[in-house]
């Protein structure tokens, strides 16, 4: 556009020159320079028009070129803010990442120690179990030694009642106290189980040991149940707490199956011990002992159940 300025401005001269000269030229030529002046002011005319429109052309531009960089700077401002916006994510997804990988090593760290302390819990559990048996044991040797006794007439109806009195004395209170232990033990599962999350294993599934290892104290103190009397003091806020447990469990996804006293076939899918017992009606088997307990998850078996079955064949 320039260019084009500049050769308009040299034939605008030329022709300021050209009027010069015929102003000063003789009047023999008028004719001639009269054309030529119309030739050169139509000329003149044509490139006045011809500027207006380069001109009104240049400001088009000039005004399309303040658009544009009005456009730039409305794109670099929104640009600046989706930066913005990408380093403040960017900094919340790491701060998000570092809270949760201390919540997963946290959560690791309650778990182990919770499986730990259950471990524990349920070796003192089984010795506390061994402990009842070589007390009861114990009883019933006393009991048999009073027996002999009484037969050989070397005591005296009173002892031997004051002997049966002081033995079952005894076992209450041991019966007392394994209840005691057992609505611990309860309580203690009860708080694992609402702290630890289910854990997925390194293959993707869910790991059952901790529900596992409850279920089993679960059965064991079922038992223990179905041979005590039910006046036992706490012998009813034991019923009440493990009803509730075995509620947590369904709740999650966990059934224990209810073996306990019912009839024993061979198509179960169990492990059975089976011991006799003559007291039973003849072809007559029952579930009387159950080591560990059949559990399903989500309705598929997870646990084979170890029973002991009572018969008499």
């Amino acid at each position: 556009m320039t260019n084009i300025m500049k050769r308009i401005l040299s034939s605008i001269l030329f022709l300021l020159v050209c009027c010069s000269i015929i102003n000063a030229a003789p009047a023999s030529n008028d004719q001639t320079l009269n054309k030529s002046v119309e030739n050169l002011k139509s000329n003149q005319v044509r490139y006045e028009n011809q500027l207006r429109q380069v001109q009104a052309s240049l400001d088009e531009t000039k005004r399309q070129v303040n658009g544009l960089k009005n456009q730039n700077a409305s794109l670099t401002h929104e640009l600046d803010s989706v930066k913005a916006r990408c380093s403040q994510l960017e900094t919340t997804q790491t701060a998000d990442k570092n809270e949760l990988t201390g919540r997963i090593a946290d959560t690791d760290k309650t778990v182990s120690s919770n499986q730990t302390a259950l471990k524990n819990r349920t070796t003192w559990g089984i010795i506390i179990t061994v402990l009842l048996l070589a007390f009861l044991a114990t009883l019933a040797a006393i009991a048999h030694s009073m027996r002999k006794r009484i037969k050989s007439g070397s005591s005296s109806i009173d002892e031997v009642r004051k002997a049966q009195d002081a033995l079952q004395t005894a076992q209450t209170k041991m019966q007392e106290e394994s209840v005691k232990l057992d609505n611990k033990l309860i309580e203690l599962a009860e708080k694992q189980i609402s702290a630890a999350p289910q854990q997925v294993t390194g293959s993707g599934e869910v790991d059952h040991s901790l529900a596992m290892k409850v279920a089993d104290e679960i059965v064991r103190i079922e038992l223990n149940m179905s041979r005590m009397d039910p006046s036992i003091k706490g012998y009813k806020q034991l019923g009440k707490a493990v009803q509730r447990i075995k509620d947590n469990f369904k709740a999650n996804g966990y059934d224990i199956i209810d073996m306990l006293g019912q009839p024993y076939n061979e198509g179960m899918k169990v492990i059975a011990s089976l011991v006799t017992d003559e007291s039973l009606k003849p072809g007559q088997q029952i579930i009387t002992g159950i080591t560990k307990p059949q559990i399903n998850y989500n309705g598929k078996m997870i646990q084979t159940a170890q029973i002991t079955v009572s018969q008499n064949l």
